[in-house]
């Protein structure tokens, strides 16, 4: 789940009156910018993400959060899985399924996938352009290979293809180049601790 820092108060009181405890050791950790709730009344812990989704890289959400009445906008969503490193067959096959149900187009609403945004974010951020450009090329092979007989595949391919043209192709900052020069040789990720990107 996502939220804003600013109404966590208010988050910490509507989980209590729906059963769930902070996890005080995680939340201690974490705090900043993610709390956790058990549920004493086996109904699943919760995983809360304030202003920014901070894994691998780091996307702040506190505008975005405005987009969609319920949840994050899927373009943020689909970001959310992209921008993992270490990417795994169930982190690819969510991939699939936000492709599969989301055309690509270049405004903000629910049921397109912007174009423009994925590739401003990665246009200002060399290791984010760098995992996410990876693992796209990664999924198109991966389709190809792996799942050939995917119902849809043959769209998935060229959709996943068009989202990488998009981000390779828009001009880079300054910032964004002058990191280009030192390329690999510096990590350019967190590293995710044990047990930390469990709940996403």
């Amino acid at each position: 789940m996502f939220g804003l820092k600013k109404e966590s108060r208010r988050m910490f009181q509507v989980f209590q009156e729906l059963g769930y405890s902070p996890n005080d050791k995680f939340n201690l950790l974490y705090g900043e910018t993610r709390v956790q709730f058990l549920s004493t009344r086996d109904h699943g812990n919760v995983d809360m993400f304030l202003d920014k989704f901070r894994m691998e890289h780091a996307l702040d959400f506190r505008r975005r959060l405005m987009l969609d009445d319920l949840t994050i906008p899927v373009t943020d969503l689909l970001l959310t899985k992209v921008q993992i490193v270490k990417i795994t067959k169930k982190d690819m096959k969510d991939i699939v399924a936000i492709m599969e149900d989301h055309e690509l187009g270049h405004t903000d609403d629910r049921e397109t996938i912007n174009l423009d945004h994925i590739s401003e974010l990665c246009s200002r951020d060399w290791g984010l352009h760098k995992t996410i450009t990876d693992n796209l090329e990664m999924m198109s092979v991966h389709i190809e290979e792996v799942l050939s007989g995917l119902k849809g595949r043959n769209e998935l391919v060229p959709r996943l293809d068009a989202i990488r043209e998009s981000i390779v192709t828009r001009q880079k900052t300054l910032r964004w180049r002058i990191r280009d020069l030192i390329g690999e040789r510096m990590r350019w990720y967190e590293e995710v601790s044990p047990g930390e990107g469990e709940a996403y």
